[in-house]
Protein backbone atom coordinates (compact mmCIF):
# COMPACT_ATOMS: atom_id res chain seq x y z
CA UNK A 1 0.00 0.00 0.00
CA UNK A 2 2.73 2.37 0.89
CA UNK A 3 4.93 1.71 -2.51
CA UNK A 4 1.57 2.57 -4.44
CA UNK A 5 0.79 5.89 -2.53
CA UNK A 6 4.84 6.87 -3.44
CA UNK A 7 4.49 6.03 -7.07
CA UNK A 8 1.27 7.48 -7.39
CA UNK A 9 2.65 11.11 -5.69
CA UNK A 10 5.92 10.19 -7.89
CA UNK A 11 3.49 10.29 -11.56
CA UNK A 12 1.41 13.01 -10.44
CA UNK A 13 4.59 15.17 -9.51
CA UNK A 14 6.04 14.64 -13.00
CA UNK A 15 2.82 14.96 -14.79
CA UNK A 16 2.29 18.41 -13.09
CA UNK A 17 6.05 19.38 -12.99
CA UNK A 18 5.79 21.67 -16.10
CA UNK A 19 2.83 23.52 -14.53
CA UNK A 20 4.37 24.25 -11.20
CA UNK A 21 7.50 25.56 -12.53
CA UNK A 22 6.55 27.72 -15.21
CA UNK A 23 8.22 28.63 -18.28
CA UNK A 24 11.58 27.09 -17.77
CA UNK A 25 12.15 27.51 -21.26
CA UNK A 26 12.19 30.77 -21.50
CA UNK A 27 14.18 31.45 -18.31
CA UNK A 28 17.60 32.87 -18.54
CA UNK A 29 19.95 31.20 -15.91
CA UNK A 30 22.99 33.66 -14.94
CA UNK A 31 25.86 34.47 -17.43
CA UNK A 32 23.71 31.53 -19.81
CA UNK A 33 21.21 31.74 -22.46
CA UNK A 34 17.61 30.34 -22.21
CA UNK A 35 16.91 27.54 -24.84
CA UNK A 36 14.25 29.77 -26.16
CA UNK A 37 17.62 32.27 -26.94
CA UNK A 38 19.92 29.24 -28.18
CA UNK A 39 17.17 27.90 -30.61
CA UNK A 40 16.41 31.77 -31.60
CA UNK A 41 19.78 32.36 -32.32
CA UNK A 42 20.22 29.20 -34.43
CA UNK A 43 17.18 30.24 -36.46
CA UNK A 44 18.42 33.70 -36.97
CA UNK A 45 21.48 32.11 -38.92
CA UNK A 46 19.52 29.97 -40.59
CA UNK A 47 17.43 32.69 -41.95
CA UNK A 48 20.42 35.04 -42.87
CA UNK A 49 22.33 32.33 -44.67
CA UNK A 50 19.06 31.93 -46.70
CA UNK A 51 18.87 35.30 -48.32
CA UNK A 52 20.12 38.26 -50.30
CA UNK A 53 21.44 41.46 -50.49
CA UNK A 54 18.54 43.31 -51.91
CA UNK A 55 19.62 46.35 -53.77
CA UNK A 56 15.67 48.26 -53.47
CA UNK A 57 14.34 50.32 -50.34
CA UNK A 58 12.14 47.68 -48.60
CA UNK A 59 8.25 48.98 -48.73
CA UNK A 60 7.27 47.28 -45.52
CA UNK A 61 7.60 49.35 -42.23
CA UNK A 62 8.64 47.59 -38.56
CA UNK A 63 5.85 47.62 -35.81
CA UNK A 64 8.68 49.48 -33.26
CA UNK A 65 5.92 51.22 -31.26
CA UNK A 66 4.69 47.18 -30.70
CA UNK A 67 7.91 46.15 -29.41
CA UNK A 68 8.24 49.44 -27.24
CA UNK A 69 5.54 48.64 -25.41
CA UNK A 70 5.95 44.58 -25.05
CA UNK A 71 9.19 46.06 -22.88
CA UNK A 72 6.06 47.21 -19.89
CA UNK A 73 4.44 43.76 -20.20
CA UNK A 74 4.47 41.01 -17.02
CA UNK A 75 6.99 37.79 -18.44
CA UNK A 76 3.82 35.97 -19.44
CA UNK A 77 2.53 38.62 -21.51
CA UNK A 78 5.86 39.06 -22.86
CA UNK A 79 5.73 34.98 -23.24
CA UNK A 80 2.33 35.45 -25.07
CA UNK A 81 3.65 38.26 -27.55
CA UNK A 82 6.86 36.12 -28.14
CA UNK A 83 4.73 33.11 -28.96
CA UNK A 84 1.86 34.77 -31.52
CA UNK A 85 4.49 36.59 -33.08
CA UNK A 86 6.96 33.52 -33.82
CA UNK A 87 3.13 31.67 -34.74
CA UNK A 88 2.34 34.53 -37.36
CA UNK A 89 6.03 33.81 -38.92
CA UNK A 90 5.31 29.94 -39.32
CA UNK A 91 2.19 31.04 -40.94
CA UNK A 92 3.93 33.21 -43.23
CA UNK A 93 6.25 31.06 -44.51
CA UNK A 94 4.13 27.85 -44.49
CA UNK A 95 2.99 28.89 -47.71
CA UNK A 96 5.90 27.01 -49.54
CA UNK A 97 5.35 29.63 -52.08
CA UNK A 98 8.83 30.57 -52.66
CA UNK A 99 10.32 29.13 -55.71
CA UNK A 100 10.85 31.73 -57.40
CA UNK A 101 13.86 32.78 -54.95
CA UNK A 102 17.49 31.44 -54.75
CA UNK A 103 16.93 29.80 -51.12
CA UNK A 104 18.45 26.51 -50.33
CA UNK A 105 15.97 24.43 -49.64
CA UNK A 106 17.52 22.59 -46.98
CA UNK A 107 18.09 25.93 -45.55
CA UNK A 108 14.76 26.79 -45.39
CA UNK A 109 13.32 22.88 -43.83
CA UNK A 110 16.34 23.96 -41.34
CA UNK A 111 14.64 26.93 -41.20
CA UNK A 112 10.78 25.97 -40.73
CA UNK A 113 12.01 23.35 -37.96
CA UNK A 114 13.89 25.29 -35.76
CA UNK A 115 10.98 27.77 -36.03
CA UNK A 116 8.39 24.94 -35.71
CA UNK A 117 10.45 24.06 -32.33
CA UNK A 118 10.11 27.31 -31.02
CA UNK A 119 6.05 27.94 -31.64
CA UNK A 120 5.22 24.41 -29.85
CA UNK A 121 7.79 25.36 -27.02
CA UNK A 122 5.80 28.59 -26.55
CA UNK A 123 2.46 27.33 -27.00
CA UNK A 124 3.10 24.66 -24.21
CA UNK A 125 4.33 27.84 -22.07
CA UNK A 126 1.07 29.29 -23.03
CA UNK A 127 -1.41 26.80 -21.82
CA UNK A 128 0.29 27.31 -18.82
CA UNK A 129 -0.65 30.61 -18.28
CA UNK A 130 -3.48 31.62 -15.96
CA UNK A 131 -5.51 33.73 -16.47
CA UNK A 132 -5.21 35.07 -19.93
CA UNK A 133 -3.22 37.96 -21.70
CA UNK A 134 -4.50 41.54 -20.18
CA UNK A 135 -6.29 43.56 -22.81
CA UNK A 136 -2.43 45.17 -23.27
CA UNK A 137 -1.12 42.56 -24.53
CA UNK A 138 -4.55 42.08 -26.21
CA UNK A 139 -4.14 45.03 -28.34
CA UNK A 140 -0.55 44.91 -28.76
CA UNK A 141 -1.13 41.02 -30.32
CA UNK A 142 -3.79 42.44 -32.44
CA UNK A 143 -2.02 44.97 -33.69
CA UNK A 144 0.98 42.56 -34.67
CA UNK A 145 -1.80 40.35 -36.54
CA UNK A 146 -2.59 43.13 -38.70
CA UNK A 147 0.75 43.81 -39.55
CA UNK A 148 1.22 40.03 -40.69
CA UNK A 149 -1.79 40.18 -42.48
CA UNK A 150 -0.16 43.56 -44.07
CA UNK A 151 2.80 41.00 -44.75
CA UNK A 152 0.76 38.34 -46.42
CA UNK A 153 -1.04 40.79 -48.79
CA UNK A 154 2.21 42.70 -49.64
CA UNK A 155 3.70 39.25 -50.97
CA UNK A 156 0.31 38.24 -52.63
CA UNK A 157 1.02 41.77 -54.67
CA UNK A 158 4.59 41.07 -55.27
CA UNK A 159 2.99 37.39 -56.60
CA UNK A 160 5.86 35.64 -54.14
CA UNK A 161 8.53 37.35 -56.23
CA UNK A 162 12.19 36.62 -55.42
CA UNK A 163 12.39 40.22 -54.59
CA UNK A 164 9.17 40.25 -52.22
CA UNK A 165 10.27 37.02 -50.51
CA UNK A 166 13.49 39.32 -49.88
CA UNK A 167 11.35 41.63 -47.92
CA UNK A 168 9.64 39.54 -45.75
CA UNK A 169 12.50 37.93 -44.87
CA UNK A 170 14.52 40.95 -43.89
CA UNK A 171 11.21 41.94 -41.77
CA UNK A 172 11.27 38.33 -40.15
CA UNK A 173 14.94 38.84 -39.63
CA UNK A 174 14.10 42.16 -37.92
CA UNK A 175 11.60 40.28 -35.81
CA UNK A 176 13.64 37.06 -34.89
CA UNK A 177 16.56 40.15 -34.01
CA UNK A 178 14.14 41.90 -31.71
CA UNK A 179 12.27 38.90 -30.01
CA UNK A 180 15.05 37.46 -28.91
CA UNK A 181 16.37 40.37 -26.65
CA UNK A 182 12.50 41.31 -24.98
CA UNK A 183 13.99 39.86 -21.49
CA UNK A 184 11.87 36.99 -19.16
CA UNK A 185 13.39 36.75 -15.71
Amino acid sequence: MGSISFWMCLVMTICTWNKTIGCTWMRTLPRSPSMFQVLSNNTITMLQKMGHVVSRKSQITFPNEQYRQVDNFTDNGRIVFISQTLNAIEKLYSSGKYDSTAWDQKGVEEFMIGLHRQTSELDQCVKTIKPGPSTSVKRVNKDMSLHFKFLKNFLKREECSASGWEDIRNVVLSHMLRLVTIPID
